[in-house]
This record gives structure tokens, sequence and C-alpha cells, in this order.
């Protein structure tokens, strides 16, 4: 297995018998990253093949997600899984990727997805302040989409 790879993230799946695999994403796979971004209207400008993880069935990518830092912090910049891939928990093991890999123990998440965040253990953070609000507005434009919710993970045992 790759160090790249997360090995709780990588296995065979109970619904299609394929294997599964997260792995950090390469320059060969930023053809599929900008597209997929541009097509569900996240930011596509400046993008880094270094800031994403890549989800594999048998070796075709079935999803993406990304980490990035701005500031201080560290943000899930987006999540996303091909529509005909939806509901095998594909996303889960990008997220949980994401923050296993992260080098920090506390990740951030504005999302409108709140339910899907929180089953990942995620939490609604209450107390925004200017300083932080002002990072993450430079990644994610908080209001372009729809009303979102900032959350927050915290690694334990670290």
């Amino acid at each position: 297995m790759d160090k790249n790879e997360s090995p709780k993230a990588t296995g065979m799946s109970d619904l299609t018998g394929k294997v599964l695999k997260v792995r950090h994403a390469t320059e060969a796979d930023m053809a599929f990253i900008e597209e997929t971004m541009r097509k569900h209207q996240f930011d596509a400008k400046n993008l880094d093949y270094g800031d994403f993880v890549v989800a594999t069935e048998n070796n075709e990518i079935v999803g993406l997600g990304s980490l990035r830092k701005t500031g201080g912090i560290y943000e899930v910049g987006c999540l996303v899984v091909l529509e005909e891939k939806k509901e095998q928990g594909i996303g889960q093991l990008i997220a949980r990727h994401l923050v296993d890999h992260a080098p920090v123990n506390k990740i951030y998440a504005m999302t409108d997805r709140v339910d899907y965040f929180k089953k990942m253990g995620f939490v609604e953070i209450s107390d925004k302040s200017k300083e932080y609000l002002a990072t993450l507005a430079l990644v994610c434009d908080a209001g372009k989409k729809t009303k979102k919710v900032l959350m927050s993970h915290e690694k334990t045992g670290k």
C-alpha cells in the first residue's frame, strides 16, 4: 500500500464488491479535478493537485476531496462523489482520509450539508471570530450557493 493511501479508506465495497481506494491526487488527475470542480460550481482557479485526494474504484476515479490551508487553518474545500456512485460511503471515506492525513488536529468545513458532516464527526461552531471568517472567506465564498454553517472536527488521540 502506498504511504499516501489511507488504510482505513481502502477495501472492498459491501455494495458493489469492487475495490475502493483513496489516494493523494497526482498531476495526471488534474483534468478530472478541474472538470469536476467547474461542474459542481467550485472555484476552479489556481488549483493544485497537492490539495486533493481522489477515490478510485478499480482504478477509475469516482470522487475527490480537498484540504486547503488558508492562514493558520485547514478546511475541507470540497467533497464530490460522482452522481452514479453516491450513497455508497465514498464521500465518508474521502473525508476520513482528509481528516486522518491533515497535519493539524482541528479541521474546518463551511457547508450547507450539516447532517452529512455531523455523521463524520464534525460539530457546528457558534462562535465565529472575525479573523476566522475573513480567512475562510478567501477559500469558500460562504454566501455563494446557500446559507452555510461553520463546522469543525477535532482529532483525538494525538
